[in-house]
């Protein structure tokens, strides 16, 4: 039933399903049976004489319990692995090659949160001089992902002293997450300031904005919206234009990919469990990927409820796990 409204798109009747199975029933046989499946909210039908189409339960159900093993095609992992290996050390053309990837081979739509700031490991912090009341703060990774942010300096700062501030910050937070590093900054700041010399005020400062200026940065890669408008769950307009427009804007993917980062591993949503009422029609299939067992960020791939599940689990996590690896190699 599952399996055949997944090829079609479309309700599934008895007579279809008889004729499918491979098992001898009749056609009353299986209508008694899906009666009963409705009323126990496992399926349901869009008009009074049509087949059936799965709920999301039934879905769920078959995810959970009944879909065939996941497995990556042979052939499509090493078209992947290869290019993915020739953007490895350009952090956001690795992350947005990962989602066209994953929208190439999925058919749908591929997602890629880059990670978040406070998820970072500090390798270290480097102050530039622009002119006398400017200063871009670099912050490096140690994954390699590199943040820039111009600072309003509060007065004067030659480059001698910024290297200086550059260096003590960096001796002092290497291998710490951006969370951590800005909570001992402020615990810091808040003692006596009596404690501190004028280089180590200078420094928790200029390091307290340049992470303020850093904690609310957020992206998310999005590839293949086009290929939604294929699908019949979408032929609506008014229901194709709330979805477009929810992937356009990227902050409810934003959102809903940091729920994954919450837990590690794959993660797949049905239909209505999704908090953003434009993607009721849709499930997302996500996972974590990090660097050094650090969780960074999440890869995924957004369709209709009825995507081939199986191939998508298998495909997002093959991503995750390229990722993952090329991440936590020494960057060149």
């Amino acid at each position: 039933m599952i399996r055949g409204h997944i090829l079609t798109g479309q309700p599934v009747g008895s007579r279809s399903l008889s004729r499918g199975i491979g098992l001898d029933l009749s056609p009353a046989a299986i209508r008694s049976t899906m009666a009963d499946l409705e009323t126990r909210g496992l399926l349901t039908h869009p008009h009074t004489s049509a087949g059936r189409v799965p709920t999301d339960l039934a879905y769920r159900l078959y995810v959970d319990h009944l879909m065939e093993r996941p497995r990556m095609e042979a052939h499509h992992a090493q078209v992947i692995d290869e290019a993915l290996l020739r953007t490895r050390n350009e952090i956001p053309e690795l992350l947005a090659e990962a989602s066209r990837q994953l929208s190439h081979f999925s058919k749908q739509v591929g997602v890629v949160s880059a990670p978040e700031i406070r998820r970072i490991v500090v390798e270290h912090l480097e102050f530039v001089r622009l002119d006398a009341r400017r200063v871009v703060a670099v912050l490096v990774g140690r994954s390699g992902l590199v943040h820039n942010r111009i600072l309003d300096a509060a007065e004067p700062r030659e480059q001698a002293e910024l290297d200086r501030i550059g260096r003590y910050l960096s001796e002092k937070f290497h291998g710490k997450t951006l969370l951590e590093t800005r909570q001992i900054l402020l615990e810091r700041m808040a003692e006596e300031t009596a404690a501190y010399d004028r280089l180590v005020s200078r420094s928790l400062e200029l390091g307290r904005r340049a992470l303020e200026a850093n904690a609310s940065s957020a992206e998310v890669f999005v590839e293949g919206a086009s290929h939604l408008l294929d699908e019949p769950e979408f032929a609506d307009l008014d229901r194709m234009k709330g979805l477009l427009r929810t992937l356009e804007e990227k902050n409810h993917l934003i959102d809903l990919l940091s729920r994954v980062l919450e837990e590690q591993g794959m993660h797949v949503v049905i239909g209505r469990e999704n908090p953003v009422a434009n993607l009721a029609e849709c499930s997302l299939v996500a996972s974590t990927y990090g660097s050094g067992g650090q969780v960074l960020g999440a890869v995924g791939i957004v369709g209709p409820k009825r995507m081939e599940y199986a191939r998508a689990i298998a495909l997002v996590e093959h991503l995750a796990r390229v990722l993952t690896g090329l991440l936590s190699q020494p960057r060149e």
